[in-house]
């Protein structure tokens, strides 16, 4: 580039500095100032127009005439520039808002006086000068070729080179700073940010730090947890948490141009990495664009070919090409992650109006519906998402697949499968854990479940999903004191667990502390949750005996689930009111409830239940409906043909005085039975049966399965065929204990 100086061999003196123009340095008492070239050319330019206005364009101009680059460049030329005067700064450089900077000091001119100066040996020799005139023509005309070829040049190419940094490695994280956005479009905040993080996180090569461990340790930091990730807030994040490297990037308009820049920086040094920049040519080409320049990121940051050929879906079409549609699956992210189920739908839902063929938004959609109890909602979305899964990252593919088996088909088998091959492709991810962790619980191995969830708090010791998943798992284990605990442990890290408020109400249940359960009534009142709450507490009155509390909570459950337009969470409350109430032995009751149930809603819950308590009041034609009904829409739910339809079939054959092929029916059940999905039904109904036929050793150990197995019958979430049954099993098992003889044991089980 041409050098800015109309007179050569001339000095400048302001303030205390003296500024030699012929060996590109600036003195101060002697002593040479550090400036990178770029710096140094931005002080010359200001101080020799000084008192002048320069606007931004101008000085960009005059600066970078043969590549383009964004405000962000210029704004860390004057941060520098800045530092390095130091004190003076104040009193040097004015800024005019939106408009430039005024050189304000009194410059004169004076003779060389630095040659007893020693410059540093990082400083190069100044270039020859070439008229002013001329530089800002060659500008103009460098600046109309670049936009006519849509070629544009790294502004980094300026610059100092990248650091020599040690390598990174697929043992080492990044962490994602927000975007510098100077565009004035709010649809870049938080979109760009969260789309290189989806590029990133395609590749097991990358270990991208989370976004909860972010907010997280930004309030470790007394930093509201909503504050914008600066490129310096990154830096100090990562040194906090031992985070190698932070991706910077910025976004700045040209005109109908869009210049992208991106550099990865050692969170320890500060020093350059890898740094990439690109143009789009439009609003609309601008994800495609990031895309590209993040791919190029990875391959200079060490990922090797094979991986980015096999990990290499464009961002595009890996998400979204819309970026209004990107906007509200972030902002909808953003409340799912924060603990907000149902505020996400609403978000999830504009991103698939906006895009219909937005596939990680339909899966994620999916599974805030299933937190909502929206079911058949959470079928549609994960079916669509499914259909549209071979356009997105290998990482997603995942997600998507596994909501499909879980909502569409319930073969939580396959969902296992999944999993396994989840954990194994991307081993630093911590999604395939907690869901391995819920689906062994769901099947009775939570020994299992433990091991995957430890392993997925390790992972991600900020996600609260974590922390539930081995809540849940020493609950189902009878280790209440240190379920408890890890619940405490995320809630003290202002974690918020699934259901932590529900396993904590539970827990202090188990306890018999009245006063520890209605703190965790007053926590949900008013929130989203309240509705599964008060179900919860109904199941509990069950269990105390208080029936008719019971029958006004349930009441109150799914009246206000109505009110909340939650139709198949009201179904699934009053469905599982009906078993309770068959299970005691008042059918009247039991037949109302599962009516009603069934006329609200007819998801795999609300059937299953009703089946189940229609069976055990003797309405054999009503229950096989019920049963047909599930074997044809649900083919493949594995829990379903495991557990509910055995069960079912079980009830019905008891009261056709046929209980030898009840236990025959309730083989099928055994696998599953000390999981939460058939929570011990099998066995208490497989006592029942062995009591028809007058085997009475095989009752009562059936009925010892269901006391030994408490916390699997813990209603961890709302779940009827929880605790209602202990209090059956205890007194079958008292009864029995006496017909055997055994009344010191008897006589135990009935205190």
């Amino acid at each position: 580039m041409s050098e800015l100086v109309p007179h050569p061999r001339h000095t400048r003196a302001f303030k205390d500095f003296t500024l030699d123009l012929d060996r590109g340095c600036l003195v101060r008492g002697g002593e040479e100032v550090k400036l990178r070239p770029k710096v140094f050319d931005a002080l010359k330019y200001l101080v020799l127009n000084n008192n002048r206005l320069v606007t931004k364009d101008e000085l960009i101009k005059a600066l970078w005439t043969d590549s383009f680059v964004t405000d962000d460049s210029l704004v860390q030329c004057l941060v520098e520039l800045r530092r390095g005067l130091g004190d003076e700064a104040q009193g040097c450089i004015k800024t005019v808002p939106k408009r430039g900077y005024i050189f304000t000091a009194e410059v004169s001119e004076a003779s060389p006086a630095v040659s007893d100066t020693k410059p540093p040996a990082a400083t190069p020799a100044p270039r020859p000068a070439a008229p002013m005139a001329r530089a800002r023509r060659t500008a103009m005309a460098v600046l109309a070729f670049a936009i006519a070829t849509v070629a544009v040049s790294s502004y980094f190419a300026q610059t100092r080179p990248p650091a020599r940094t040690a390598a990174f490695t697929d043992k080492d994280s990044v962490l994602i700073a927000d975007f510098l956005n100077t565009t004035g479009d709010d649809v870049f905040d938080g979109t760009l940010r969260q789309a290189i993080a989806v590029q990133l996180g395609q590749s097991p090569f990358f270990n991208v730090f989370s976004e909860e461990r972010v907010r997280e340790t930004l309030r470790y930091m007394g930093r509201s947890p909503g504050e914008r990730v600066t490129r310096e807030v990154a830096r100090e994040i990562a040194q906090r948490q031992g985070v190698k490297a932070l991706l910077a990037g910025s976004i700045a308009s040209l005109g109908q141009h869009y210049v992208i820049s991106l550099e990865a920086v050692s969170a320890a040094t500060g020093e350059t990495i890898a740094r990439e920049q690109v143009e789009a040519e439009s609003r609309e080409r601008v994800l495609g664009r990031l895309g590209e320049a993040a791919a190029r990121l990875r391959e200079k940051l060490g990922e090797s070919l094979g991986s980015l050929e096999k990990f290499a879906a464009p961002i595009e079409q890996a998400t979204t090409p819309s970026l209004e549609a990107f906007k509200a699956y972030d902002l909808g992210r953003q409340r799912h992650f924060g603990g907000q189920y149902f505020e996400a739908i609403p978000f999830y839902r504009r991103a698939v109006e906006l895009d219909p063929d937005f596939a990680i938004a339909y899966a994620a959609l999916g599974i805030s519906y299933n937190t909502a109890q929206e079911y058949d909602l959470a079928a549609q979305s994960s079916q669509r998402a499914f259909e549209l899964r071979d356009r997105v990252s290998e990482r997603e593919r995942f997600y998507i697949s596994l909501r499909y088996y879980m909502d569409v088909l319930g073969d939580g088998d396959k969902a296992i499968e999944t999993l396994q091959v989840w954990k194994q492709t991307y081993p630093r991810d911590f999604v395939p854990h907690t869901n391995l962790a819920a689906r062994y619980c769901g099947i009775g191995r939570p020994e299992q479940a433990l091991e995957e969830a430890r392993e997925g708090v390790r992972l991600n010791p900020d996600a609260g999903v974590a922390y539930a998943s081995v809540a849940q798992s020493y609950i189902y284990l009878g280790r209440y004191r240190e379920a408890r605990a890890a619940i405490e442990q995320a809630l003290a890290r202002k974690v918020q667990p699934p259901y932590g408020r529900y396993m904590l109400y539970a827990l202090a249940l188990l306890d018999g502390d009245a006063a520890a359960m209605q703190e965790q009534v007053d926590r949900v009142a008013g929130t989203p949750t309240e509705p599964g709450m008060l179900a919860l507490r109904s199941v509990a009155a069950v269990y105390g005996g208080r029936m008719g509390a019971a029958r006004d909570l349930a009441r109150r459950a799914i009246e206000m689930a109505l009110q909340r337009g939650l139709k198949e969470g009201a179904a699934e409350y009053s469905a599982g009111h009906a078993l309770w109430e068959a299970a005691y032995g008042d059918c009247a009751h039991a037949k109302d409830a599962a009516s009603r149930a069934l006329a609200m809603a007819r998801g795999r819950h609300a059937l299953s239940w009703s089946a189940l308590a229609l069976a055990m009041c003797g309405d054999s034609r009503g229950a096989q409906g019920l049963v047909d009904e599930m074997a044809r829409r649900f083919p493949q739910d594995s829990f379903i043909k495991a557990s509910w339809l055995p069960m079912t079939h079980a009830a019905i054959e008891r009261h056709g005085h046929r209980p030898a092929e009840a236990v025959e029916r309730l083989q099928a059940a055994r696998r599953d039975e000390t999981g939460d999905q058939a929570a011990l039904w099998p066995a208490y109904l497989r006592g029942l049966a062995y009591l028809d036929q007058g085997s009475l050793s095989d009752a009562h150990a059936e009925f010892q399965k269901v006391l030994d197995h408490t916390g699997v019958l813990a209603p961890a979430v709302f779940n009827p065929v929880g605790l209602t049954l202990h209090p059956l099993a205890r007194l079958e098992h008292a009864r029995t204990a006496a017909r055997m003889g055994h009344l010191d044991e008897s006589r135990k089980a009935y205190e």
